[in-house]
C-alpha cells in the first residue's frame, strides 16, 4: 500500500507555458492511481483565487468522487478567505484537515490568525499541514517558527510538509510527539539522511507534491512518481505514519 501525504489539484504554473495550467481532478486522481498510490492527501492551489471556497468545494467533491475515501481533503486556508468566514462555520464536512501556506498568507506575521486556526483544528480533530522552506517572496518559512505552535497546540498533528531546512527535521520530530514531516519535494536520499542523524521513522510521510514538478521541469507526472517511489522501501514513510497521523481525526465513513 502507497500513501501520498502531498498532493495538489488546481490552476499551477507549468514551465515553457505563459499561463498557469489546470490540473483538474480526473487528471490528478489518474497519475497517482497510475502510480500505484492507494490513499492521499491533496488540497487546491486554487486558493491564491478562490477567496469564497466554491471553486475548491467542488473540486474537492470531485476529487472524493473518483476516489472515495482514499481521497482526504485538506482546506488551503488563506487570510482572505478567513474575512469571508472567521470560524470557518462554512466548511463542508468532507475536509478532514487544514492546509497552511506562508508564500500565499505569511502567516508567521499573523500569530493571532495562526492560533485562531489552530484553535479550530483541536475543537474539529483536524491534522494540519504547513509549509516550510523558502517562498517565492523570500520567506524562509523554517520549522523552527512553528514549532512554538506545535508546542502550544500538542493535541493538534501537524505535518511541517518539506521538511526545512533538513537539519531541523530529526529534533522537531524527536522531541514534539505531534509533529511529522512530509519529504515532498525531497530525494529519498534525504530521508536516509534524517534517519541516519536520529530522525523517528515513524514522523516521516512520504509526500510528492505532484503537479509541482512540471513548474521546473519538462516531465511526465506519472514517471516521475513511479521513479521516487522507487526510492522508498519503508512500510512506515509509504504507509503506516500516513496512517496514524490521521488516525484521530474525524474522518468520513
Amino acid at each position: 500500500m502507497i500513501c501520498d501525504a502531498h498532493v495538489h489539484v488546481g490552476y499551477f504554473p507549468r514551465k515553457g507555458f505563459e499561463k498557469p495550467v489546470y490540473y483538474s481532478p480526473c487528471r490528478i486522481f489518474g497519475i497517482l492511481k497510475r502510480a500505484n498510490v492507494t490513499e492521499f492527501i491533496f488540497s487546491s492551489t486554487n486558493a491564491i483565487w478562490d477567496f469564497d471556497g466554491k471553486v475548491m468545494h467542488r473540486e474537492a467533491e470531485e476529487v472524493i468522487r473518483l476516489a472515495g475515501n482514499r481521497a482526504h481533503a485538506f482546506f488551503w486556508i488563506t487570510d482572505e478567505y478567513l474575512k469571508r468566514d472567521r470560524n470557518l462555520e462554512k466548511l463542508p464536512d468532507f475536509y478532514e484537515g487544514f492546509k497552511l501556506h506562508g508564500g500565499e498568507t505569511p502567516w508567521l506575521r499573523h500569530p493571532n490568525l495562526l492560533r485562531r486556526i489552530l484553535s479550530i483544528a483541536r475543537e474539529r480533530r483536524f491534522p494540519v499541514q504547513i509549509h516550510t522552506g523558502g517562498d517565492d517572496d523570500g520567506e524562509a518559512n523554517p520549522i523552527t517558527a512553528y514549532l512554538p505552535f506545535c508546542r502550544k497546540f500538542p493535541s493538534v498533528k501537524f505535518d511541517l510538509a518539506h521538511g526545512k531546512p533538513s537539519a531541523a527535521v530529526p529534533d522537531a520530530v524527536n522531541h514534539y510527539d505531534n509533529v511529522f514531516v512530509d519529504c515532498a519535494y525531497c530525494h529519498a536520499d534525504v530521508v536516509r539522511q534524517w534517519i541516519d542523524a536520529g530522525a523517528r521513522e515513524e514522523r516521516i510521510l512520504f509526500g510528492s507534491d505532484i503537479p509541482v514538478q512540471q513548474r521546473l521541469f519538462n516531465v511526465s507526472l506519472t514517471n516521475y512518481l513511479r521513479r521516487t517511489l522507487k526510492g522508498f522501501a519503508s512500510e512506515k514513510v509509504l504507509h503506516r505514519n500516513f496512517m496514524e497521523f490521521l488516525r484521530t481525526a474525524n474522518r468520513r465513513e
